[in-house]
């Protein structure tokens, strides 16, 4: 996000399929980092409810929230490896490969990264809000 964002500001777009397939990468890695930090929060937010909470089988009920952070929690964590791979196929050393070495491989597997990055975005979205409903509802007890 953030580096998407400073390209944006300097005018400097990428002059290569490389570049702009290594600027989406980079930017995924920025939101799965966001979203790691923010599950997090969430998770620790579950905890404090569970210590000072006395409602019968409230640590089950927070459980259950937390395997849904921990299932887009994996897939974040997935992703990060397949974008890393990505990265690495498009680029030697610090330089990017040119245009015409981009093949279809290529960019079968940055559409399906893109493809694979917006579910997981959305399960995240709907985990979050889910968990967050949860510690309201359960708070106001």
């Amino acid at each position: 996000m953030i580096r998407q964002k400073n390209l944006i500001k300097t005018n400097l777009m990428p002059n290569t399929i490389a570049e702009y397939y290594t600027d989406e990468l980079l930017a995924w890695i920025d939101s799965i980092h966001f979203y790691t930090d923010e599950m997090n929060g969430v998770t620790q937010k579950s905890e404090e409810v569970v210590r000072r909470n006395s409602i019968e089988d409230i640590a089950n009920k927070v459980e259950a929230q937390q395997a849904l952070l921990n299932r887009v929690a994996d897939k974040f964590y997935r992703l990060q490896i397949e974008i890393q791979q990505q990265r690495l196929s498009i680029q030697t050393d610090s330089t990017f490969i040119e245009d015409k070495l981009i093949n279809i491989e290529t960019e079968k597997r940055q559409n399906e990264l893109r493809r694979k990055m917006q579910h997981a975005e959305k399960e995240y979205v709907d985990a979050k809000y889910e968990c967050q409903g949860f510690l309201s509802r359960t708070l106001k007890k």
